[in-house]
């Protein structure tokens, strides 16, 4: 059979999942259908291209759940923006730690900051229990001390604006499709034939940059709003 009409098969049948659901692996269906495992890997990827099932690295393909709203303008937190769309939101500590100036976008802070460090903060967010985002935040160890004694999992900007008394005033945005790198592609469980959206964000306390952050999302997890008034 070509792999449009196991695509359709497959199609018919994925009415019986429920969301995130894991489906049937290609060999099954290979089997099933008397294919190729290409046959029905070309299958599921075209399903994948319509938004109805995802791939998790080393696990398999589930049923694709509704893509979180995500707003760049927005200044509300992952958890307060997921809950409000209907999702359950968790987050995991995958490091935090001091590091030296090595990192792509260092370069925006005042060098006189740059000296001490950075706290550098990774985090993988999910969203219904399938990691959406992982997360790394970069801020100077010259205005934070101390910065990880804090809780910075639920929050890195509440814990500038609680305990360290700084607000954030405007922030800049860059946002492409990029290839993900090992480890991240590693962690969201993103295919070597999918992209992913990278948004960085320099974040400012009036005229002085206090935050860098570099967000990586499977393409297939979000949608883009904005909005423009006149």
């Amino acid at each position: 059979m070509k792999y449009m009409e196991i695509r359709n098969l497959i199609g018919q049948e994925l009415q019986q999942y429920a969301p995130n659901q894991l489906i049937p692996s290609e060999r099954y269906l290979a089997l099933k259908y008397n294919c190729s495992r290409e046959t029905v890997r070309k299958a599921y990827e075209q399903l994948r291209a319509e938004d109805k099932i995802y791939k998790v690295h080393n696990v398999g393909w589930f049923v694709s759940n509704k893509k979180i709203q995500y707003y760049p303008a927005s200044i509300e937190n992952f958890n307060s923006y997921l809950k409000a769309q209907g999702f359950s939101a968790k987050t995991e500590l995958i490091s935090a730690k001091l590091v030296d100036a090595a990192f792509d976008g260092a370069d925006v802070f005042d060098p006189a900051i740059s000296q001490d460090g950075f706290f550098e903060i990774i985090r993988l967010r999910y969203a219904d229990n399938v990691p959406v985002l992982l997360e790394y935040n970069y801020l100077p160890a010259a205005l934070f001390p101390n910065f990880l004694d804090f809780d910075v999992i639920p929050s890195v900007e509440e814990v500038v604006k609680n305990h360290f008394k700084l607000n954030y005033s405007s922030s800049r945005l860059k946002i492409k499709n990029t290839a993900a790198e090992a480890f991240d592609g590693k962690q969201l469980g993103i295919p070597s034939s999918q992209t992913a959206i990278r948004i960085e964000r320099i974040s400012m306390s009036d005229n002085q940059v206090i935050e860098f952050d570099i967000e990586i999302w499977p393409e297939d997890k979000i949608e883009m709003n904005m909005e423009i008034h006149a």
